[in-house]
């Protein structure tokens, strides 16, 4: 099943014309709906529920990204670059996080987050993929 939903991405990705994304695009209130995690060979996938990985992003379309849960909120600046990666940026225009937009259309939105090895040596892959739709 993991590796279904890992074909399902790169079909996407491989099928999609070259992504064109702006900040515009993005503008509207997104939630997590799952979260597939590669790990060496080794993969994951789990749908989100009411965890910590339950926050809603409000994206206001003009580079001005807002996490929230329940009460809290925290606003963050956000780029596009070439049009398919996504960079959170701090205040000081260090970048906090980036993202490969693997797959964009009105109702979803697929993000990938590389991420360090959990070991030393070379020939490790670990990356996240995100899969969020419109929060309602």
């Amino acid at each position: 099943m993991p590796y279904f939903f890992l074909l399902v991405v790169l079909l996407l990705v491989g099928c999609q014309s070259k992504l064109r994304v702006t900040e515009a695009d993005l503008k509207g209130i997104w939630k997590t709906d799952s979260i597939y995690r590669y790990t060496n060979g080794f993969t994951e996938r789990r749908a989100v529920q009411n965890d910590a990985d339950n926050i809603v992003y409000d994206y206001d379309g003009t580079g001005t990204m807002t996490m929230r849960k329940e009460t809290e909120a925290r606003p963050v600046r956000y780029r596009i670059i070439n049009g398919d990666s996504l960079q959170y940026v701090g205040k000081s225009g260090t970048v906090l996080s980036s993202f490969r937009i693997l797959a964009f259309e009105p109702d979803k939105l697929v993000l990938r987050k590389m991420q360090e090895p959990l070991f030393s040596g070379k020939n490790q892959l670990v990356y996240e993929v995100r899969l969020f739709s419109p929060a309602k």
